[in-house]
């Protein structure tokens, strides 16, 4: 599976959860702690509502694992609505 993801600018790393108007991203320096606490907020966050987080390679858009906890020093993370069956 291969996701779509836009490059951060040099020595960012993205967070990328979906909303009614496509997703949001937010961004994060990894030695910047207050852009990393906001960046494991809304990732908490979106964890509260029943989304999963993976692990992304930024370089070609393939995924990584499965991710349960905020990782400041993952390159690209993206949060994806958990399917319910019926």
């Amino acid at each position: 599976m291969s996701v779509d993801t836009q490059t951060a600018p040099e020595g960012k790393a993205t967070l990328s959860i979906p909303d009614p108007t496509g997703d949001t991203r937010i961004l994060w320096d990894p030695t910047n702690r207050d852009e990393v606490d906001l960046a494991r907020a809304a990732f908490e966050q979106a964890k509260a509502k029943g989304m999963a987080a993976f692990a992304v390679n930024p370089a070609d858009g393939s995924q990584g694992g499965q991710i349960r906890e905020f990782d400041p020093e993952a390159k690209a993370i993206v949060m994806v609505r958990q399917l319910q069956g019926g």
